[in-house]
């Protein structure tokens, strides 16, 4: 109890600006990403993430959705000569959903890294929390998970199909109306060729498919007036890409600054401010386990491009229980993409 108090404790504070009055850099307008330095642990911003989602296939065309997820909240700036100074809380979230057996399965795992149980490497894209691991370059990462008390397991290989793609302004992705200072340096391979296995229970499936790797840094949370925010990764089946963020704020009305990326098949992005795009929700689903009710079907209309898209999950139930370290439950899932264009999508619902 004591141990999943603490990390909550810290988890907090990182994102309300009280990591114990330390100063850590802010993002600002004039920010670029640096790569590929940025895609290694910069110890200068509070939060970081690597996040990869993906749709898998096995040899029968049995069809699997996974995310993987690492998250570096910065504690405490000083260096530390002492080797059991904690200056990061580092934590990994990890699901696979099972289309055909209609089971999503995930594991929840945090480290303080004082023992090298945790950690993320400043010259190298090396990240891991125990037994998950992003490992390897920009252009060719090896993602490994594991957690044997749920019976799943992941290994693969991503090899990026197309360059990096940075968004809003040039990789400064500004999330607020009240500060240029709330936002992130974001940038995503959207379309990463991927091999490897997952297993789940006794049964071990040979997968290849695509996934999709969000980088993204920052010092500072959602201010007060937020509720949370819609994340859609939309991966054609003609080879473009599509992200899209809606910022929510508790008055229910969406944040100007919630935006967009659009990918073409050579690899060319264009921006999306809110007016470019429209994401109508068309039913809900309430959690069995949790009681939140989130949107469950959404129309998304780009006119520019002539795309009108139904996004639907592929099971209905992929609510993320993050309650035992994070106090943070989300649905973060699969879904099918059909329309205009066809393909798959991951959609994050976070604040419901």
């Amino acid at each position: 109890m004591r141990k999943r108090l603490l990390y909550i404790i810290l988890f907090f504070l990182s994102f309300t600006g009280c990591a114990f009055g330390l100063e850590f850099s802010d993002v600002t307008e004039n920010s670029r990403p640096k790569l590929p330095d940025d895609f290694y642990y910069r110890k200068d911003y509070r939060v970081q993430w690597w996040y990869l989602t993906g749709h898998l296939r096995d040899e029968t065309g049995r069809e699997f959705g996974y995310e993987l997820t690492f998250f570096a909240v910065g504690v405490q700036k000083r260096e530390y000569k002492s080797r059991f100074g904690v200056r990061n809380i580092y934590i990994s979230h990890f699901a696979l959903s099972d289309v055909k057996g209609r089971r999503f399965l995930s594991s929840e795992s945090a480290d303080a890294g004082v023992f090298g149980f945790a950690g993320a490497d400043e010259k190298g894209l090396a990240v891991w929390v125990g037994n998950n691991s992003l490992k390897g370059t920009p252009e060719k990462m090896q993602i490994r998970a594991s957690d044997r008390d749920k019976g799943i397991d992941l290994d693969l290989l991503l090899l990026p199909a197309k360059p990096v793609v940075l968004h809003g302004d040039a990789g400064y992705s500004r999330k607020s109306e009240e500060s240029p200072l709330i936002a992130s340096l974001y940038f995503s391979n959207t379309d990463l060729d991927t091999q490897g296995t997952l297993s789940i229970g006794n049964r071990t499936f040979r997968v290849s498919g695509r996934s999709w790797f969000d980088r993204e840094l920052s010092s500072r949370g959602l201010d007060a007036s937020k509720q949370g925010w819609d994340w859609f990764s939309i991966q054609l089946g003609d080879e473009r890409e599509v992200m899209l963020y809606l910022i929510r704020k508790k008055d229910g009305s969406v944040d100007r600054y919630s935006s967009g990326t659009f990918v073409y098949k050579d690899g060319r992005s264009r921006h999306l401010s809110l007016p470019d795009f429209k994401v109508t929700v068309l039913s809900h689903y309430r959690s069995a386990k949790t009681g939140g009710e989130y949107p469950s079907k959404w129309q998304i209309a780009i006119p520019s491009e002539n795309l009108d898209l139904t996004i639907t999950p592929l099971i209905e139930d992929q609510e993320f229980q993050g309650s035992a370290i994070t106090g943070t439950n989300y649905w973060e899932g699969t879904c099918s993409v059909a329309g205009t264009a066809a393909g798959r999508a991951y959609v994050e619902l976070v604040g419901y």
